[in-house]
């Protein structure tokens, strides 16, 4: 299936009517805000992740029950993709795992417009995905600057060291870097890298695609100092995700 940012830029300007329709139905937000912060010296972003562009079908799950596993097995905050066109997601996805985690919880969405930052708050959100390749440095400012009007935490994703001075100019709390190119698919871990040892100390780091072992995860913690790692397909396509989450969790 084609993917691209642009195409999925365009796709989700076409839906923004259902948005704000969804937006219109659920009128206020049912669960706290949790806060969006780590004090472990590994912390694991859970992600309920039913297909993506590159793998396909990865699993049908039910998106509550695979959070609460990942919860019971010690992840720290739980990620949802919503998009529906290439993950298999939704917001009903975010509603459901939301209403019973007592975990911080990420909308992992292509965000192009106001209003899906809207649906990620009253689906229960605790943060959301700004994905810098995709929108213009007006746009992330706007959509920077309505999130945090939101009570909502920002996460910036940036895949190169290219992208990271327009991103620093919003004074970020969290920059997220994608081992994944994401107009390509192709998992660059040289580039990705760079990214992750350019980001200042004062910048909470966080490491994201295509962590499989432990071993790999080590590997990226040494060399960049990330702690946090959001892992998606290698939890959903693990035999025993809760033992995979707590070897991950256990790295040193």
């Amino acid at each position: 299936m084609q993917f691209s940012l642009a195409l999925m830029k365009q796709k989700k300007l076409e839906e923004k009517q259902l948005i704000i329709a969804l937006c219109k139905e659920h009128t206020m937000r049912k669960r706290p805000m949790y806060d969006w912060s780590f004090n472990s010296k590994i912390a694991i972003i859970a992600e309920v992740k039913k297909a993506s562009p590159s793998k396909g079908i990865i699993k049908i799950v039910d998106p509550a029950e695979q959070a609460v596993r990942y919860q019971q097995a010690g992840a720290k905050a739980i990620s949802v993709l919503t998009d529906s066109h290439y993950f298999g997601g939704s917001f009903d996805d975010l509603c459901h795992v939301a209403n019973v985690v007592t975990l911080p919880v990420l909308c992992k969405e292509f965000i192009c417009y106001p209003e899906q930052i809207d649906a990620a708050y009253l689906c229960g959100a605790d943060s959301v995905l700004l994905i810098n390749a995709m929108l213009t440095a007006s746009e992330l400012k706007t959509l920077y600057d309505y999130t945090i009007a939101k009570h909502l935490t920002p996460l910036i994703e940036i895949h190169a060291l290219s992208e990271l001075d327009t991103v620093l100019t919003l004074k970020p709390q969290y920059i997220m870097v994608n081992m994944r190119n994401l107009n390509t698919m192709e998992i660059d871990y040289k580039t990705g890298t760079e990214a992750l040892q350019a980001i200042p100390s004062s910048v909470i780091k966080i490491c994201a695609s295509s962590i499989d072992s432990p071993h790999l995860l080590r590997h990226i913690k040494e060399k960049t100092g990330a702690t946090i790692f959001l892992v998606g397909t290698a939890l959903m396509q693990a035999e025993n995700p809760q033992t995979f989450l707590q070897e991950l969790s256990n790295v040193c």
